[in-house]
């Protein structure tokens, strides 16, 4: 239907009644002008005084902003039925049962005040022009780019443009609201976007932005300062340590007698502050570069190196001493809770492949430590039949035949395999989560279509041989953000009963360095982008458990002597130290500034999802979460602060406890 401006809020109201509730409605608004429009604006120095610049300057306390025409068009759709619970939650008592999509279309009227400034969140333009970026894979640690997506090119539509600012200016970061939490919901999750491959580390998928250098080199770099040290409180339950230390096997049947933790969502799953446990039980050179020497210096991959003689010795050396108990009694000494660990279907099912197997012998270890050390695990298919990815970090890099009919079957059956062992109800106190895939493209051979439909149908089938009824099965989002998924989420959970554990959830990995626009930010603005993560988080949590499965301390920045921040991994100023630099080299500003991203994603992610795990546990320099932990630059214990507040709210979740619940807003 369509309206006049006057008549939009209560279209609106009408609309979001329970009688329309479980419908879908679409409203479009057409003509509105500024003084209807909510968009906030800063102070100009252009002192135009016309009569819409006088509504303005009344309505916004004496800033003066360009008369604008919005056109609007609202679409209400229904949530599952077992939203409603969690949108009471997040609205004092008012159950609302449908969200809104809103795509806004701002068009400058001729200009006759002062120029105004739309922020981000509040009036985002929607457009058809694209872009095409590839990254290179410029991380210091990463020089060739093998891990994630040095081989892809990524495309997004955009016409806007999102400033970022310092972080010393209150006004700089559009803050998610209750309201805005639930008012700005995705509509991506039922669109085709095969074509699309939408940078995954972007905070507003239904609004695609584009970033450009110059935009953001005229920013300064200051940071806030530190504030003072605060911890992140938890519940006793998350600190609990099992009272057996018998490592289960596949013949056990008695259920684990370790007391589990308790949720307000019906699951036995605290939040997870968590570490991969990459490059041991799948190989990556650029993390294993000793092992990808002398004899195998010719491998650039798992496939390559399990073709060679001697793999299998060399294999169970490194199997056998990367990772030791000790490693796992230092990360709970730190806070951490649970383990993401990495795993090749090829221990499962090698057949017709040059891989080796025994690497689940070693998983089985690790599982017996940390239900010794009062720790959760999250079992991690890292590679699929055929490669999901083309990336090392499937075992294969270079070739993408995960989408055929045979290895997309391969996969379900591996998991299956898998779901039967680890969702056995004697894993049950320490096995919480079963990722399906890592890090499928959607690009390529790989059609994002094709990736969910598949998902739908390995959850079903893993889901009917888990015995374990909390048993997280995750999806990673496929480079598409975790809102992609709110469909999938909504066939596979909307009949549950009220308190019945969600147990689809949705991986997305956060990263700061595999794009040109994110190697040109200085550290405060990376600090922004990852406070702008916190609306997309909370949005997907409200419906499944969403976590972010691998974020890291790595951004390519300088640091000077005064602390400021230039991007790079080099400089010339006398003092100045690059992250580029030997990580034992690193002085007390750069451990400084690399903290201060570490919390801040931290606190993100804390009042946003179901959990993190940080990649990863062990690695080159500042990859490494135990090197961080030595030198100062991730706080320790895990939950402790000394740059709190940094995206600009006034507190964190005290408690996070439940899955699927939507964070608090700042």
């Amino acid at each position: 239907m369509k309206i006049s401006c006057t008549d939009a809020i209560s279209a609106i109201l009408l609309l979001s009644s329970p009688i329309l509730a479980r419908a879908t409605v679409t409203v479009t608004v057409d003509g509105c002008p500024a003084k209807y429009s909510s968009v906030p604006s800063i102070a100009s120095s252009d002192t135009s005084t016309s009569e819409s610049a006088g509504v303005l300057k009344e309505l916004h306390n004496g800033a003066v902003q360009t008369p604008v025409m919005v056109m609007s068009t609202v679409t209400v759709i229904p949530l599952p039925k077992s939203t409603a619970g969690v949108l009471k939650e997040l609205h004092d008592g008012a159950v609302q049962t449908s969200a809104v999509m809103s795509t806004v279309t701002v068009i400058p009227l001729p200009k006759s005040t002062a120029a105004g400034v739309f922020y981000s969140g509040h009036a985002n333009g929607t457009g058809t022009g694209t872009g095409t970026g590839t990254g290179t894979g410029t991380g210091y640690a990463r020089p060739t780019g093998h891990h994630h997506h040095a081989n892809g090119t990524r495309n997004s539509t955009s016409t806007s443009s999102v400033p970022f600012f310092t972080l010393s200016t209150t006004a700089s970061l559009a803050l998610p609201t209750t309201t805005s939490l639930v008012s700005v919901q995705n509509s991506s999750a039922s669109v085709e976007s095969s074509s699309i491959s939408t940078s995954h580390s972007l905070p507003k998928p239904s609004m695609p932005i584009s970033i450009s250098s110059s935009s953001i080199a005229s920013l300064t770099t200051s940071i806030v300062p530190p504030s003072t040290s605060s911890v992140v409180p938890t519940t006793s339950s998350e600190t609990i340590k099992s009272s057996t230390t018998v490592k289960p096997s596949s013949s056990s049947s008695e259920p684990s007698s370790t007391p589990t933790a308790s949720s307000s969502s019906g699951s036995a799953i605290p939040f997870l502050r968590g570490v991969n446990l990459g490059g041991w039980l799948v190989l990556e050179s650029w993390m294993d570069g000793d092992l990808f020497s002398g004899n195998f210096a010719t491998a650039v991959d798992q496939y390559t190196f399990d073709s060679l003689p001697g793999a299998q010795a060399a294999l169970e050396n490194h199997w056998s001493t990367f990772f030791v108990e000790q490693d796992i009694s230092d990360l709970a000494a730190a806070g951490i809770n649970a383990l993401r660990i990495p795993i090749g279907y090829w221990a499962y099912d090698n057949s017709n492949t040059p891989y080796l197997k025994g690497a689940d012998q070693y998983l089985e270890q690790a599982i017996g430590w940390a239900r010794t050390h009062g720790m959760k695990v999250w079992v991690d298919c890292h590679g699929s039949p055929g490669s999901q990815n083309g990336f090392d970090n499937s075992g294969r890099a270079g070739v993408n035949e995960w989408q055929t009919a045979a290895n997309l079957a391969q996969s379900i059956a591996v998991l299956k395999t898998m779901a039967e062992k680890y969702g056995a109800l004697e894993y049950a106190d320490v096995v919480v989560g079963l990722e399906m895939t890592n890090e499928p493209i959607s690009y390529g051979n790989n059609l994002f279509s094709t990736t969910k439909s598949w998902a739908a149908e390995a959850y079903a089938a893993v889901k009917a041989v888990t015995l374990n009824p909390d048993l997280v099965i995750v999806m990673h989002d496929a480079f598409q953000t975790p809102v992609a998924w709110l469909g999938v989420a909504e066939s596979l959970l909307g009949d549950l009963a009220p308190g019945a554990p969600k147990t689809f959830g949705v991986d997305t990995h956060l990263y700061g360095l595999y794009t040109d626009a994110e190697n040109a930010m200085t550290q405060a603005q990376h600090i922004t982008q990852a406070c702008g993560w916190a609306d997309n988080l909370s949005t997907s949590n409200a419906v499944m458990p969403t976590y972010v499965g691998e974020w890291s301390a790595a951004t390519n920045i300088c640091v000077n002597p005064d602390g400021s921040t230039t991007a790079g991994t080099s400089c010339s100023t006398s003092g100045c130290q690059c992250q580029s630099a030997n990580f034992d080299d690193w002085n007390a500003n750069m451990i400084e500034a690399v903290r201060r991203y570490v919390e801040a994603q931290m606190d993100v992610f804390e009042s946003s999802s179901s959990g993190y795990f940080m990649w990863a546990a062990k690695g080159p320099g500042g990859w490494g979460f135990l090197n961080g932990i030595k030198n100062g630059a991730i706080p320790n214990p895990v939950t402790s602060r000394k740059y709190g507040k940094q995206c600009g709210g006034s507190s964190r979740r005290e408690v996070r406890g439940s899955l699927g619940v939507a964070g608090e807003a700042w």
